[in-house]
C-alpha cells in the first residue's frame, strides 16, 4: 500500500469531519444529526462520482483532492474500523448480571427484540414476494432492514467482506442507503415526539449510567487494551474457523467462514470486562477514554463508507431501497404506536421512543431521543441501559446480525424467515406469559 496515499485519505476524512462539525453546530443544532453523516454526504457529493469530476484539473494535478485511489482506500477502511468500535462497546462499563438485566429491563428487552426480529421477518417477506419477482433483487436484501436499522452505517460497512463472500457485493451500498433512511426517519420521529429541546450530547455517557471516569491512566494504555482485545478476538475467530473446516470437511455449509470479526470482538470485550470487574480490577479501564477511540473510529468509518458509496448501485436498485426502508419504518413505528402501551404499563411513549430510536438509528440515537422526550430522563435511561448487555451482543450488530447473511446463503431465505418468525412468536408469547403471571401476583 502507498503510505502517502493512505495518509492523504485519512487527512481528507479529517477535513470532511471538520466541515461536518461546523455545519452541525452552526446550522443544525436542534437536530439529532451526527456530524459524521453530514461529512460523509459532503465527501460523496465532492467525490469523483459527482462534483469531483468537474473540479479544475489543475487542482487534481496537485494531488490535493479526492480521486479514485482515495475512494478505493475508503472502501476498505470500514471493515477494520468497525472492529475497533465494537471491541470497545463494553470496556470500562459496569456490567449487570443477567438477573439484574432481566429484572430492570424485561419490557424494554422484549419490546426491542420484537422490533429487531420483526424487521428481519417483514424484510424477508417483502424481498421474497415483492423485490425478487418485480425488481430482480436478491432475496438476501430482506435482511438489510434489520442490519441497516439496528446496526447502522458502521455495521453495514463492516459486513463488506461477508457480502462479498456470499456473492452479494452490492449489499453494502444497498444497506447504507437503507441505514440512511432509518436514521433520517428516527431523527424526524424523535423531533416530532419530543416535548423539549435537547441541551446537547456532551452528557451522553453520564446519562447512560455507565462508569465514566477521566483518569490519570495513560491514553496509550487504553489503545493497547483495545488492540489486545482485537488480537484476542482474531485468535478466537480463527480458531473457530479452523475447527469448522476440520469438523465439516465434506459439508457445503459455511457459517463461521463468513463470520466477520467485529461481533467476536464485542463478545471478547464483554468477557474481558466481566473478568476485570469480578477480579476487582474494573477501574483499570476508563470507558471515557475507550469511547474517544471508538467514537473516532466510528466517525471515520461513516465518512469513508458514505464517501465511497457506489451511486450506480443506488440508481439501479433505488426502488428496492425505498421499499425496504419504508417497510422498516412502518413496521417499527407500528410496534411503537400500537403495542407500546402493551409492553410498558407506565410512560410507554417515553420508554418506547428510546427503543424506537435504537431500532432505527443505533443506540446513541435512541438515548438522545429518550433525553428529548422528557425533562427527567434518568428513570427511563436506567432500564434502557440495563437492557444493552442482553441486546447489543445479539441483534444490535451482534451474533444474529453476523449470522443472518451466512444463514440465508447456506439454508435459503425461506428457512431463515421461518426461523426469525419462530423467534418473534417466542419473544411475544414469553412476554405475554410474564405479564399474565405478574398481573396475578399483583
Amino acid at each position: 500500500m502507498d503510505i502517502a496515499l493512505f495518509f492523504k485519505s485519512l487527512l481528507l476524512l479529517a477535513l470532511f469531519l471538520t466541515l461536518g462539525n461546523l455545519i452541525k453546530y452552526t446550522c443544525l443544532k436542534g437536530l439529532i444529526v451526527p456530524p459524521s453523516l453530514i461529512a460523509g454526504v459532503l465527501a460523496l457529493v465532492l467525490g469523483p462520482q459527482l462534483l469531483g469530476q468537474h473540479i479544475d484539473l489543475s487542482l487534481q494535478d496537485t494531488n490535493l483532492w479526492i480521486d479514485e485511489a482515495v475512494v478505493d482506500i475508503w472502501k476498505e477502511l470500514p471493515g477494520y474500523l468497525i472492529v475497533v468500535v465494537f471491541a470497545g462497546l463494553f470496556l470500562g462499563k459496569e456490567i449487570p448480571t443477567i438477573k439484574q438485566s432481566l429484572n430492570q429491563s424485561l419490557p424494554n428487552l422484549c419490546f426491542g427484540y420484537s422490533i429487531a426480529i420483526g424487521q428481519y421477518v417483514v424484510g424477508m417477506i417483502t424481498a421474497l414476494l415483492v423485490l425478487a419477482p418485480l425488481f430482480d433483487t436478491d432475496a438476501v436484501a430482506g435482511a438489510l432492514i434489520a442490519v441497516g436499522f439496528q446496526g447502522g452505517h458502521g455495521t453495514v460497512a463492516g459486513l463488506q467482506s461477508t457480502f462479498e463472500s456470499i456473492d452479494f457485493a452490492k449489499g453494502m451500498d444497498l444497506g447504507l442507503g437503507i441505514a440512511t433512511i432509518g436514521l433520517i426517519s428516527a431523527i424526524v420521529l424523535g423531533t416530532l415526539m419530543s416535548n423539549r429541546t435537547d441541551g446537547g450530547d456532551q452528557e451522553l455517557e453520564i446519562s447512560h449510567g455507565e462508569r465514566v471516569k477521566v483518569k490519570d491512566s495513560p491514553f496509550a494504555l487504553h489503545f493497547a487494551i483495545l488492540g489486545s482485545v482485537i488480537i484476542l478476538a482474531w485468535l478466537v475467530l480463527s480458531g473457530l474457523q479452523v475447527a469448522e473446516k476440520s469438523l465439516f470437511t465434506d459439508s457445503s455449509v459455511k457459517i463461521l467462514e463468513y463470520m466477520p470479526l467485529f461481533p467476536i470482538a464485542m463478545m471478547v470485550g464483554l468477557v474481558v470486562q466481566i473478568i476485570l470487574n469480578k477480579s476487582g480490577m474494573g477501574n483499570l479501564i476508563s470507558h471515557y477514554q475507550i469511547n474517544q477511540l471508538s467514537n473516532l473510529a466510528l466517525d471515520l468509518l461513516i465518512i469513508a463508507a458514505l464517501g465511497a458509496l457506489n451511486l450506480s448501485v443506488l440508481a439501479k436498485y433505488w426502488q428496492s431501497i425505498l421499499i425496504l426502508g419504508t417497510v422498516g419504518v412502518l413496521y417499527s413505528s407500528a410496534i411503537y404506536f400500537f403495542f407500546g402501551s402493551w409492553f410498558f404499563q407506565k410512560d410507554w411513549k417515553v420508554r418506547g421512543i428510546g427503543e424506537l430510536g435504537q431500532s432505527m438509528g443505533t443506540t446513541a440515537v435512541g438515548l438522545l431521543m429518550l433525553k428529548q422526550a422528557t425533562s427527567n430522563p434518568n428513570e427511563h435511561i436506567r432500564p434502557f441501559s440495563y437492557k444493552q448487555p442482553l441486546y447489543e451482543p445479539i441483534v444490535g450488530g451482534g451474533i444474529v446480525t453476523a449470522l443472518a447473511l451466512p444463514t440465508i446463503a447456506n439454508f435459503g431465505p425461506w428457512v431463515f424467515t421461518g426461523i426469525m418468525s419462530a423467534i418473534l412468536v417466542t419473544v411475544v408469547g414469553s412476554f405475554a406469559f410474564y405479564k399474565k403471571r405478574k398481573n396475578k401476583e399483583d
